[in-house]
Parts: structure tokens; C-alpha cells; sequence
């Protein structure tokens, strides 16, 4: 099994004035990180802003992705999501389309115990077969800890870690706990600004934003350490420090996002609603950008053009939009569903009890076909509960 490793960038999502994914401007990032020699793209990430989309429109996302990178990098999209279902299914459709793997973090939003947490990663890596890296991602997810990555890389296809803690001691926990049970169990950082640290002390690349937005100095800095070439590579990390650091000054990821426009990369406006002082705080951070990064280039890499503009690229959509995911009438959700139907709404719910008890008479509709009573929900409940208390003795 070959194991990504490298400057993988995670991929900020561009979207149209509607807020649709912009399937243009998505090929032609693609081709921009390629064209400048990253390793890996891992989209459906946290800074491509996933949780906005629906599980199609996910889907939609990697087909592009896949399709335009025509095997010219690895392709290894988030499968992140609040419960072990979805991740699923979104590794599986990751298989399925021939990407080399997926990244996976804590489920998020519900505080849970660390149990619970393993508990999650190890469901869906038992029920995959595709690579897994795990994600830590502390900020927004359920923590992926040192133990809990020294437990599951035992697992055959639990490959790695994207650590993005920002914390070094974690990284060197990581480092030295899973090299006792996997020695091939590749610690990736997610912080841009400990790449060369961790790649000294022994991981095996980086999965950040900054690799797809200056993707010559993260580039940079993995080839002149995996070269011998200390000096050069402490160099461009200490470089772009600042830049960093000034993209991270507003709302996350917008900065970030201003950057990848300045690329030539239209990413649309921004999905959240800023008010006017924050706006104005952006476009002023976005002329700063502007100066920084030509500067940057300008220093270290003068054959790097600021703005991706290539002529000879012709790029159109090929993919009709998804319309909102949409599961089959009577059809189980998911492969271990008790067909209980409460996650498609009240009629689905309704439709559910019919198959599963027989119970045609007994089951009372409201005036409102889209809506059932407070009674009815009992119900529900009542007799769902019944038959799982039945089914589990």
C-alpha cells in the first residue's frame, strides 16, 4: 500500500455568487496546485469549509477534483462528519471514485468522551477499505489524542495523522507513540508554521491551507529538507511566518480566502455575513496580502508569476449540479438502520412504522400531510423503542 506523504494542500473550496461550488474556478485550482509541484490535494476540508455542504454537493466536490487531477497527484478527501454513517459514506464513495485515501476527525459539534470519540474512528476504519489518516483538528473536532492514534494505527489501514493542534508536543507524542506499534504511520502537521520543525524530528509532510495558496514556499521547504538543504528550508519557513500570520487575523478561513483570490482564484463571496466594520477590515487586510505575497515571490521565487492566468487552459463544466440529497422513500438510510425513518422527517417516519409493524389502522395522520401531532410522536417512540428492547434481549 503506497501512503501519501508531501506537500498535500488542504483546498479551500471556491463558490459562484450563490453560493454553489464554482466548478470553473475549482479545475482550474487544481491545475494551479499541480502546475506547482504539490504532492497531494485533499478536498471536503475544514478550510474548504465542508460543513456548508450537503452530502452530495461533497460528492460533487471530489468528482471535479478527481477528474481534473486525472492521476496527476493523490487525491484524499475529508470524510469528516458528526456521526460514523456519513463518514462512511463518504469514504466509501472516495473508494469508489480512486482516491488514495481519506482524512477522518473526531465527530464535532456533540462534546463526547474520548471513548466515544475512538470509539467513532475505529467504527468507521473497521468499515471502509480505503487508507485513513486521522485528523486532529482540536479547535472545531472531538481531539484525536496521542493514545487514542497509538491504539487505532494498529489498525491495517489507519496510515497516518494530520495533527493540526499547533502544538509541538503533541506532534513529538505522536511521533514517538505510534512508531512502537507502526513504524510506516506517517505524522503529517496541519499548522503551517511548524512544517520544518515536525519534518525534522521525523514527519512525513504537511496538510495545510497555506500549501495551496503559496504552494512554492511549503513546496520549498519540504524539498530543500528531504535534500539536505537545512539553510534554505529555514530560510522560506521563517519567510512566511508574517504572511500566516496576517491571514489568520480575521474571521477563519476569510483571510485565507482573500489570499487565493490574490492567486487569480475567484472564491466568491463570503458564505458567512460579515458586517460592514468586518468588511472593511478584510479588503484592508486583502490589499496587505496583496503586497506581502508579491514581495514574497518576488524574493525567493522571481520565476513565479503572482496571478494564475493561464491562456492555454481551456476549462468547462462538465457536471450537472446536484439537486438536495435525497434518500428513497422506504429505503433503508444506512446499512445498520432500524428503519425508524425519523432523519427523512414526519410522512418518511410515518411510512416506516407502516413497513415495520404492520400497523396501518393504529397509525394517526394529522390535518397536515407534512406534519404529525405530539401524540403521534410518542407513539413513535413508544413502539420503536418496543421492538429495538425486543430485538436487544
Amino acid at each position: 500500500m503506497r501512503i501519501p506523504q508531501g506537500t498535500i494542500v488542504a483546498m479551500l473550496t471556491p463558490f459562484d455568487n450563490d453560493g454553489k461550488i464554482n466548478e470553473i474556478e475549482v479545475r482550474k485550482l487544481v491545475n494551479f496546485l499541480i502546475s506547482k509541484g504539490v504532492d497531494g490535494i485533499f478536498p471536503v476540508s475544514s478550510c474548504g469549509e465542508y460543513t456548508h455542504l450537503d452530502m452530495s454537493e461533497r460528492k460533487f466536490l471530489i468528482d471535479i477534483v478527481v477528474d481534473e487531477a486525472r492521476g496527476r497527484v493523490d487525491i484524499i478527501p475529508g470524510s469528516g462528519a458528526t456521526c460514523y454513517h456519513q463518514s462512511i459514506e463518504i469514504a466509501n464513495y472516495a473508494k469508489a471514485r480512486g482516491c488514495a485515501g481519506v482524512v477522518l476527525h473526531g465527530p464535532y459539534f456533540f462534546k463526547n468522551t474520548e471513548e466515544v470519540v475512538e470509539g467513532h474512528l475505529r467504527k468507521v476504519a473497521e468499515s471502509v477499505d480505503i487508507p485513513i489518516f486521522l485528523y486532529n483538528i482540536p479547535a472545531f473536532a472531538n481531539e484525536v489524542t496521542p493514545a487514542m492514534a497509538e491504539r487505532l494505527c494498529a489498525l491495517p489501514n489507519v496510515v497516518g495523522i494530520k495533527d493540526s493542534s499547533g502544538n509541538m508536543v503533541n506532534v513529538m507524542n505522536l511521533l514517538e507513540m505510534t512508531r512502537k506499534v507502526n513504524p510506516n504511520f506517517k505524522v503529517l502537521v496541519g499548522a503551517e508554521e511548524i512544517f520544518l520543525p515536525a519534518l525534522l524530528m521525523g514527519g512525513k509532510g504537511c496538510m495545510t491551507a497555506t500549501a495551496g495558496i503559496m504552494p512554492e514556499f511549503m513546496v520549498g521547504i519540504y524539498r530543500a529538507c528531504m535534500e539536505g538543504n537545512i539553510n534554505l528550508a529555514y530560510n522560506l519557513q521563517f519567510a512566511i511566518l508574517p504572511l500566516i500570520r496576517e491571514m489568520k487575523s480575521v474571521n477563519f478561513p476569510q483571510g485565507f480566502k482573500e489570499a487565493m483570490s490574490i492567486r487569480g482564484i475567484e472564491m466568491g463571496p463570503p458564505k458567512m455575513n460579515y458586517p460592514p466594520p468586518a468588511l472593511a477590515k478584510i479588503a484592508d487586510l486583502k490589499e496587505r496580502l496583496r503586497i506581502e505575497m508579491a514581495s514574497l515571490l518576488n524574493s525567493y521565487f522571481p520565476q513565479s508569476e503572482l496571478r494564475y492566468n493561464p491562456v492555454d487552459l481551456p476549462l468547462k463544466s462538465k457536471y450537472q449540479y446536484p439537486s438536495a440529497y435525497v434518500e428513497a422513500k422506504n429505503a433503508k438510510k444506512f446499512f445498520d438502520c432500524e428503519m425508524c425513518g425519523m432523519c427523512e422527517g414526519d410522512r418518511v417516519a410515518l411510512e416506516c412504522l407502516k413497513i415495520n409493524m404492520g400497523d396501518k389502522e393504529n397509525i394517526v395522520t394529522s390535518s397536515n400531510n407534512n406534519q404529525i401531532s405530539e401524540s403521534d410522536i410518542e407513539k413513535i417512540v413508544s413502539e420503536v423503542v418496543k421492538r429495538v428492547m425486543k430485538e436487544s434481549s
